[in-house]
């Protein structure tokens, strides 16, 4: 885990209260969005509990106000119990922050809403950020692309900027938007179809890309601006041989970020595998 300092006010520009919600508004937000979500998933991804605030003030309360205190909790986070939270940096392991404080791992996103939750308890000006590469980090599935979220911290109080990133990548490759609270939520959704799927050894039947794409669905209910789970939406669809409605979702995908350029390719894939179209190429090999 690492922590920098911004030498930009950027988030400064940024209205607060477009990108933190209250627990009951965070909930009242979603279910006017998906009203037939239930009552279990219409919960803010950052909520953890008053014992865990306690154990964090108690750590901050150890150092000067400033900086210092941002990198203490940080600390904290890996630090074993009795003393910290004791949580491990696993990759697939997308969760809710209560989750992630029972199960003791998690990823960026996990990682970043359990620091969020800890924040906001002690009345931190803090909020979740995407990280978004220059260069996409991209994995190959069967020759269909998936694209990596990577999601930050950012600490915005008056007299210093801080970035908290849990896999120590961020540097000038990357650029940093703050994000508010349900687009938050809707990264998580889609991360964790994304690993339903991820986790599955021998190959994914299509009831488990049946499972995945419920979540994808969801995501792009929740947050319809995340080029991502139309992507991943678009890919269960071809694996399903929904080729109809899997154009559609990289349609939306390729309009909502044009430097998006793994939907491009999946919707060209699949429109060759749906229509039996046939390329025909001139090139000269070497002998």
């Amino acid at each position: 885990m690492t922590t920098s300092t911004l030498g930009c006010a950027s988030t400064a520009r940024r209205d607060p209260n477009q990108l933190m919600y209250s627990p009951e508004d965070f909930q009242a937000e979603l279910l006017a969005r998906v009203p037939q979500l239930t009552s279990e998933l219409a919960v803010a991804p950052y909520v953890v509990e008053q014992d865990d605030v306690d154990l964090a003030e108690e750590r901050i309360l150890e150092v000067p106000l400033g900086p210092g205190r941002v990198r203490a909790l940080v600390a904290a986070l890996s630090t074993d119990p009795p003393t910290g939270f004791g949580l491990k940096y696993h990759w697939l392991a997308s969760s809710s922050a209560s989750r992630t404080l029972e199960s003791r791992q998690g990823n960026c996103v996990a990682l970043a809403s359990v620091l969020v939750g800890l924040g906001r308890g002690l009345g931190w000006p803090i909020y979740y950020a995407e990280a978004s590469a220059r260069k996409l980090d991209t994995h190959e599935y069967k020759e269909i692309t998936f694209v990596s979220d990577h999601m930050v911290v950012v600490v915005a109080a008056k007299s210093f900027k801080m970035v908290i990133d849990f896999t120590g990548q961020i540097d000038d490759q990357y650029t940093l938007r703050p994000i508010d609270d349900i687009t938050a939520y809707a990264h998580l959704i889609n991360n964790i179809a994304g690993q339903h799927i991820a986790r599955i050894e021998g190959g994914a039947t299509d009831e488990d890309w049946r499972v995945a794409l419920k979540g994808f669905e969801l995501a792009t209910q929740i947050q319809p601006d995340l080029g991502r789970a139309w992507n991943n939406r678009g890919i269960a669809l071809t694996r399903l041989e929904r080729f109809d409605e899997a154009r559609v979702a990289y349609d939306h995908a390729v309009a909502l970020d044009d430097s998006y350029g793994s939907a491009q390719r999946n919707l060209e894939i699949m429109r060759t595998r749906a229509e039996g179209q046939t390329t025909v190429a001139e090139e000269t090999f070497s002998r």
